[in-house]
């Protein structure tokens, strides 16, 4: 459970047992004693939990409004929608992040996997607590999944909030897929009629009918454009546990990077005769260029590698 959600529920037992003890005077009372424990016990939990920080990705979803069915209940295809577009977002972040690393030449980072896994429902709002699959060695710095559900609630609040200068900054620092991404969950939130918290191991989130209005309403003016283009190159390295490349365009030696295509990262992963014989040779590469234009104006370009024709 996020670190939020866990020390609400201990400070409601906390309120729960002092009121208890307030209605028993005597100090040697037994009844008295056993709520004393308690309490003593329920505070230790809560430094302990104030203290404690986990370095695997953890978070949870909940809903209220149109497709939340007393408190129990949800609509099966407005959960599995939000559950794609967050998941989406979230590697799209992660993704972001490795090639960050990747560009800027330094060390690369560990193979990480952008999938969460459904860890339980929860009551009261409805909603889900999802989980980043944690290996048995014990991470001394934060994952990058971890990073990246963090960020997905930083990012969510600047774009729906009262500033107008913070979404157009995030625009300009998005990538057409995260942006893609972003549009799809507000229109999910939006359309579905749903008021949402989002709540990490550092922060909540509350998106309201008004603060998803003001979201949906400012990415209506936000176009993701793509295309096919084909450019001559070498490629120079493939990395599949984040599903990127690392290509140099032949007539201009410049060295671009981005996201591979599911098709293509699968035909690499499942052939390895194929993944050996396209590297470092002359190609006609096959991109998708996607372009964010926010207002008529372009903000960001990305390219994702479909396919690899080697060049006689």
């Amino acid at each position: 459970m996020p670190v939020p959600l866990n020390a609400k529920a201990i400070r409601e037992d906390l309120a729960f047992v002092e009121k208890q003890l307030k209605n028993l005077s005597d100090p040697f009372d037994t009844v008295r004693l056993m709520w004393q424990q308690r309490k003593e016990a329920l505070e230790a939990e809560l430094s302990h939990l104030e203290d404690f920080r986990d370095n695997f990705g953890r978070v949870a979803l909940l809903f209220n409004g149109a497709p939340v069915i007393g408190s129990q209940e949800i609509k099966l295809d407005f959960a599995a929608k939000i559950l794609e577009d967050y998941q989406s977002l979230v590697g799209t972040l992660v993704a972001l992040k490795a090639g960050e690393s990747i560009g800027s030449r330094g060390p690369l980072p560990i193979s990480f996997s952008s999938r969460l896994y459904i860890k339980d429902m929860l009551r009261g709002s409805v909603g889900f607590l999802i989980e980043e699959k944690s290996s048995l060695q014990h991470e001394l710095v934060p994952t990058l999944l971890k990073d990246a559900i963090d960020e997905t609630n930083r990012l969510l609040a600047d774009m729906s909030g009262d500033d107008p200068a913070a979404f157009q900054e995030r625009m300009r620092q998005l990538s057409p897929r995260s942006v893609s991404a972003i549009k799809r969950i507000a229109k999910t939130l939006h359309d579905g009629g749903a008021e949402t918290r989002i709540v990490d191991d550092e922060n909540e989130l509350s998106l309201d009918y008004s603060k998803t209005g003001i979201l949906h309403s400012r990415l209506t003016e936000v176009e993701v454009a793509s295309r096919p283009v084909r450019i001559d190159g070498v490629l120079l390295g493939l990395f599949p546990e984040r599903q990127q490349y690392e290509f140099r365009i032949a007539e201009s030696q410049r060295v671009i990077y981005g996201p591979v295509s599911q098709k293509f990262d699968s035909r690499f992963l499942s052939d390895p005769d194929f993944a050996r014989s396209i590297l470092l040779k002359n190609a006609l590469v096959l991109f998708t260029l996607s372009v964010t234009i926010n207002s008529g104006i372009i903000e960001r370009e990305e390219y994702t590698l479909e396919d690899v024709r080697l060049l006689e």
